[in-house]
């Protein structure tokens, strides 16, 4: 299914027919349905009511993050979703972050969250430094920045290094609904220690580690429904 709001088209797929609360899939940067619709496969086969939304492909190039959550939420608005639990990937964390702080959501679920201002190490600084060098000289620059910013091209990577740059640190201590922090152990997009300060940052939260990445919802899938699954019913 496809929903349109002032030109700008994202894909979705519900199972909104049931009652109780809707549990509501955020992917990741350059995902699409695939990217959670095992999860959310599994969830609706054990009776939840559940969404699972795909960020739009083009947005306007002066786009940012905030941007993006409030497109979601006016989503949510038109199809009647109101007070979800929000599952969030990555990019999708980011979204979720945002509108868990601003009180949009019943509850939350962070899984290998991107969102927090990242350690620079040594040899951060060097490449950032050698990266920058090479924009005031105009060298070409494909290849130097990460693997997301190499697939985006055009306004898409301005959106994406302005949604890079915008961290939401300050955002943790105005969540007040029932945190899940799902993380990979071997993450090495958004490390360990990320999951480690979201959950000092936010009261109500739970941090679960799992076995693989950055994609640990997939490389511990029966756990993760498993968790998905008691942290929605516990009241």
């Amino acid at each position: 299914m496809v929903y349109t709001l002032d030109g700008v088209r994202c894909e979705y797929e519900a199972s909104l027919e049931r009652g109780g609360d809707t549990i509501v899939f955020l992917h990741g940067w350059g995902g699409d349905l695939r990217s959670f619709h095992g999860a959310y496969a599994s969830v609706v086969s054990l009776g939840f009511r559940a969404i699972n939304i795909a960020f739009p492909k083009t947005v306007p190039p002066d786009w940012g993050i905030y941007d993006y959550a409030v497109y979601i939420k006016r989503v949510l608005d038109g199809l009647d979703i109101q007070d979800p639990i929000l599952i969030g990937h990555s990019f999708g964390g980011r979204v979720a972050i945002i509108l868990a702080s601003q009180k949009l959501c019943k509850k939350l679920i962070l899984v290998d969250s991107a969102g927090i201002k990242p350690r620079l190490s040594v040899a951060k600084k060097i490449k950032i430094a050698r990266y920058k060098r090479s924009v005031k000289r105009g060298k070409p620059l494909d290849g130097a920045g990460s693997e997301d910013y190499n697939k985006t091209d055009g306004d898409g990577r301005k959106v994406f290094v302005r949604i890079v740059n915008t961290h939401l640190d300050k955002l943790l201590s105005h969540i007040k609904c029932k945190t899940l922090i799902v993380w990979g152990k071997a993450d090495k997009d958004t490390p360990p220690y990320m999951a480690k300060r979201l959950h000092r940052g936010i009261a109500e939260s739970e941090l679960v580690f799992l076995d693989g990445g950055h994609y640990s919802y997939i490389d511990s899938n029966f756990k993760f429904v498993r968790l998905v699954k008691n942290f929605v019913t516990d009241s």
